[in-house]
């Protein structure tokens, strides 16, 4: 995918030297500079999100049938065997600049049409919490998903009660297409974070939502 959506290029590609200034910027995300690469990176997709040449966003994406869900990355703590889905789209390692409200619209619409495009029925991944985010773990309990997966990890705590607390704006556009949560977040020793499984089931979006993602649809880019 090389895609255009007004000032914006959105690019959809795999693993290699191309890729310098994403990986760059997702080891200063997450790792405050350091290297940040495993052996899920080489069989993803990875999307960046561009404009005037300046790197804003980056996510990587795997597309998957059931028995590579069940062998990802988030399968690593959660026990995702009841998730009921034939195909999926796993998201992660996701870096949008700040500033840019555009960025969590862009980078939904893009998925949006992966999904469609692989005929998955299942887009998910781990939202990630600095370790003090109480409040937003709390305020989650609300769109906790039936059926979600099981605890894997011994790291598994349960979602705090009480309390709210700021959401990131992608999750929070999540939430508003009919996104669920785990019943139970992750501490995550190695990232210095805390996180749930967050699950956006294609049938669970309101189609005025759809639609709204539609119009967002990126055109193919010139040259």
């Amino acid at each position: 995918m090389d895609r255009r959506v007004g000032r914006w290029r959105l690019r959809l590609r795999q693993d290699g030297p191309d890729l310098a200034q994403a990986f760059a910027l997702r080891a200063a995300t997450f790792r405050g500079g350091a290297c940040d690469r495993d052996a899920f990176d080489a069989g993803s997709r990875h999307l960046t999100i561009e404009t005037g040449g300046t790197l804003a966003g980056y996510a990587r994406v795997a597309v998957q049938d059931r028995a590579a869900m069940l062998a990802g990355y988030a399968a690593r703590t959660y026990d995702l065997s009841p998730l009921r889905a034939r195909r999926a789209v796993e998201l992660g390692r996701v870096c949008l600049a700040p500033g840019e409200p555009d960025l969590p619209r862009l980078l939904l619409a893009a998925l949006a049409g992966l999904v469609d495009a692989e005929g998955a029925d299942l887009l998910y991944g781990c939202a990630s919490f600095p370790p003090d985010a109480r409040g937003a773990l709390a305020g989650l309990r609300g769109h906790v998903a039936e059926g979600g997966p099981r605890r894997r990890a011994a790291d598994a705590i349960d979602l705090p009660r009480g309390g709210t607390g700021p959401l990131p704006p992608l999750l929070r556009l999540y939430l508003a297409f009919g996104a669920r949560m785990s019943d139970h977040a992750v501490i995550d020793r190695d990232l210095g974070t805390v996180h749930v499984l967050a699950m956006l089931r294609v049938a669970d979006i309101p189609p005025h939502r759809l639609r709204h993602l539609g119009a967002l649809a990126p055109v193919p880019a010139e040259g």
